[in-house]
């Protein structure tokens, strides 16, 4: 009689192959580390899931060698049905009378087995391979928010290409062998056998998916940070029973999400390379301001790291449901000064440094992450030492501002939340109500400073009543003395910078343009029918399309707040193309926001000079007073004054740019979108699970980090037209003589800026104060790595006063003669004809880029 023997365990035997599933189900099925072959014909496909192995259990009439093994323990990863074959060799065994476990032979088998030489190859393979693999199925599921379910199609989906892939690549072999039949049967028999043995890097990551993870690239887990715990009741069977729950948020170790970060070559180079500042009287990043070369740890460490800290609330659920309030969350997030402002914008270069709830935020305080937070940032600022994979480093860093809009920097600062309960309404001076109204020099207002705000916050401490206490906050405009401190080297007045995005985008700019519209409007001058009609007709490129300004209707005019009911991104465009729209209007309140543009203009600068910025004070007064007279029964709002602060912030800080919430602020996008697909029973550890999992596979994602993504890339590639006219071209202007392949692209992107051929101009070149825009008739592709634009080049005239725009003549001979491989600014331009004539509109000031390129 034959039967049939457990090959995990090797106890157990079946006089059929039924009971043996039943066995494996029941006694190891249900184990995580479950995992087996099948060994069928030598089949090494192996299964997770019982089930699974199930549905490809042979069929009756097969048998299973016995193998010596030892007995009374669990041996995964093994051929259930090892050397199994489909030929009529099987092996028999004879159970004695008594019931006492037979003896097994071994019979003789018709299959080899593996051999070591064999299993050992194969391991190598699966383990460079699987963890490809990994890194695939995480991205694909953490990136595009997928479900577990939805993955494992996917990943069915792959495996069946591959099985393809792999038997088109054999049949091929099989041919080229046939071609050269001169070589050794045995080289033949072994280069095939290699497809035989290939052996799924996704059949140990479709399941147990988590423990994958953990094994191959050891995510920074989210530490919980029990802060409270609350008495409750949850349901348990039919009953109700008394528990005790955690109330706690999340946060994510900072030095070692700093390491993980650094395994990347490229990074750790970027980050350890010291920084070189502007030339002398010119502002590009933090490194340029005073506050960096004054710092003491930055001063004497210039490669230390520049941590950039964020903080705002997020609403996960519909905004106007009945859940809108409860399930609000607070994101911390930080980047790195030190990563090139090129990258600096991508998501990648921002990570999550801690999430909570906002009601148990509105219970503790913000002070008890502030708290964990600064634990590492005091160990960071002495020094950590952190082994890497070349050898062990000491890091040092510290914070050189915290980010964010006006609300969530005052909470985490300490001062008032709600500005207008507030005597002092500023946290750079302490200017009141009054004073707002009609003094508009940042100098005439008394300036806060750091001992200052410790010895007011001493005071209020030692209140002797509660009145008096009270009475303190509202005149310094105080709440509490914050955590941030006691962060080593950080000056929580200034180097909390106002943001333009919520100061001018949705503040300023916003309430201006609605106070000129309005008043246009009723004065007769513009119609709103013809003004939304130009904003919708309005020829936008085919990279601002997607920000177009919506219609302005009457409604939101005559509402009685400060609102245009815009994005951001909207009223950029709308700012840039604003001056178009009222072209033709005669008044004073154009002018008005001409001047406003003007300020905008230079604030979105990537280089400012010194002289730019004594401009921009006197061009911001000016501009208040003339906000006064225009509109005297309006009032000067908060807002309006924080522009007063921004000079000054650019001399310490840099360009305005650079602390910018924008980015962050797109970086919720990702935690909103995995929100709608999970419950809400601990929302905030889902949310930083998902996160981390996504980067700690960053890595292992094709060749380059995700914050290089994107650093180059071509569109649909052509042959050149005239390849010897454009290699002898490329030789004269760049002097490369050897070329492999020329080939012409239809739109390239490089460090995020789209160049698209026909449509997009670029600055070439400068000629005296004037930019030279060309228009791009082709771009070159060399060797797959340089990149050489052609164009045509056009004369720049003036710059519009009018419309802020340059004004440039398109030569007669449309013929492109002229290369070019480094331009003067990355931006990509278009052009519009306006009133029989072509502009090339702006969004930030070109004099000091110019400047700068003439005086090296």
């Amino acid at each position: 009689m034959a039967l049939w023997r457990c090959m995990i365990c090797f106890i157990f035997v079946s006089l059929t192959l039924k009971v043996l599933l039943s066995h494996i189900n029941a006694a190891h099925g249900r184990r995580q580390d479950f995992w087996v072959y099948c060994g069928i014909d030598g089949c090494e496909q192996d299964f997770r899931v019982f089930n699974s192995f199930f549905r490809q259990s042979p069929p009756r009439g097969w048998r299973i060698p016995p193998t010596s093994h030892s007995l009374g323990s669990e041996n995964f990863g093994v051929s259930v049905f090892a050397n199994c074959s489909t030929t009529t060799t099987t092996s028999i065994v004879e159970i004695s009378t008594g019931g006492s476990l037979p003896e097994v032979q071994e019979p003789q088998v018709v299959d080899s087995p593996i051999t070591e030489e064999a299993v050992t190859t194969t391991s190598f393979t699966r383990h460079d391979i699987t963890r490809s693999a990994a890194a695939f199925a995480i991205s694909v599921q953490e990136q595009c928010h997928l479900s577990q379910t939805t993955v494992k199609h996917i990943i069915s989906g792959v495996q069946q290409y591959q099985a393809v892939l792999l038997d088109t690549l054999k049949e091929r072999m099989k041919s080229v062998f046939e071609d050269h039949a001169e070589g050794t049967t045995q080289l033949q028999d072994d280069a095939l056998a290699t497809f035989d043995k290939f052996m799924d890097p996704f059949s140990t990551i479709a399941y147990g998916q988590s423990r994958a993870i953990g094994e191959m690239f050891c995510p920074v887990n989210a530490e919980e940070v029990v802060v409270s715990q609350k008495i409750c009741w949850v349901k348990q069977g039919l009953s109700r029973v008394m528990s005790i729950r955690n109330k706690s948020f999340y946060y994510v170790p900072l030095i070692e999400s700093l390491k993980q970060l650094m395994t990347n070559e490229r990074i750790f180079t970027m980050l350890n390379t010291a920084p070189q500042r502007s030339r002398e009287g010119f502002f590009y990043d933090f490194r340029d301001g005073s506050l960096f070369t004054s710092h003491p740890l930055f001063s004497q460490r210039p490669n230390a790291l520049q941590l950039i800290l964020y903080t705002d609330e997020i609403e996960i659920c519909n905004p106007l449901g009945s859940h809108a309030s409860a399930n609000k969350l607070v994101m911390f997030y930080y980047t790195l000064g030190n990563i090139d402002p090129k990258f600096r914008s991508k998501l990648a270069a921002i990570r999550l440094l801690a999430i909570a709830k906002a009601n148990d935020i509105s219970q503790w305080g913000i002070d008890v992450v502030l708290k964990r937070i600064l634990q590492d940032l005091s160990l960071l600022y002495n020094g950590v030492r952190i082994e890497m994979s070349n050898g062990e480093i000491e890091l040092f860093g510290a914070v050189i501002a915290i980010c964010g809009d006006t609300l969530a920097q005052h909470e985490i600062a300490g001062f008032k939340e709600g500005i207008g309960f507030a005597y002092s309404k500023c946290r750079h001076c302490e200017c009141n109500f009054d004073d707002m109204q009609s003094v508009f020099e940042e100098k005439k207002f008394v300036q806060r400073t750091l001992e200052k705000h410790i010895r007011q916050c001493f005071e209020i401490d030692k209140a002797s009543t509660d009145l008096l206490k009270a009475s303190l906050k509202t005149t310094y405009g105080i709440n509490r003395r914050s955590r941030i401190v006691d962060v080593p080297a950080f000056d929580l007045i200034k180097q909390t910078p106002q943001d333009i995005m919520h100061v001018i985008f949705e503040g300023v700019a916003s309430m201006e343009v609605k106070f000129v519209l309005k008043h246009l409007i009723l004065s007769g001058q513009l119609e709103l029918d013809k003004f939304n009609s130009d904003i919708q007709n309005f020829p936008y490129s085919p990279l601002e399309i997607w920000d177009k300004p919506s219609p302005i209707s009457f409604g939101t005019l005559a509402a009685n707040d400060n609102k245009l009911k815009q994005s951001c991104g909207q009223m950029l465009i709308l700012l840039k193309i604003l001056l178009f729209l009222l072209y033709g209007v005669e008044s004073e309140y154009v002018v008005f926001i001409r001047k406003l543009i003007m300020i905008v203009q230079i604030v979105l600068a990537p280089i400012i000079s010194l002289q730019t910025v004594l401009q921009l004070r006197s061009m911001i007064e000016e501009h208040l007073y003339q906000f006064k007279q225009l509109f005297p029964e309006a009032n000067i709002i908060p807002k309006q004054h924080y522009m007063l602060h921004l000079p000054s912030q650019i001399l310490s800080l840099g360009p305005l740019i650079r602390s910018m919430c924008m980015r962050f602020e797109a970086k919720h996008s990702y935690f909103k979108q995995w929100a709608s697909k999970l419950n809400f029973k601990n929302v905030c550890k889902s949310l930083a699970n998902h996160n981390q999992f996504l980067e700690c596979c960053q890595n292992e994602i094709g060749t380059e980090h995700p914050i290089f993504a994107k650093e180059k890339e071509s569109g649909p590639v052509s042959a050149v037209k005239n390849n010897d006219y454009v290699r002898k071209k490329i030789k004269e202007f760049f002097g490369i003589d050897v070329m492999q392949s020329v080939v012409s692209v239809k739109w390239y992107v490089l460090n995020g800026n789209k160049y698209i051929t026909g449509k997009s101009m670029i600055i070439a070149d400068v000629d005296g104060t004037f930019p030279v825009f060309g228009l791009i008739k082709d771009i070159f592709l060399i060797d797959s790595s340089f990149i050489a634009f052609e164009y045509q080049r056009y004369e720049t005239l003036n710059l519009n006063e009018d419309l802020l725009a340059y004004e440039v003549t398109v030569p007669i001979v449309a013929q492109a003669t002229e290369l070019a491989h480094e331009l003067i600014d990355y931006t990509s331009y278009f052009s519009i004809s306006f009133r029989d004539s072509v502009f090339v509109p702006i969004k930030y000031s070109l004099s000091d880029i110019i400047s700068h390129r003439n005086h090296p």
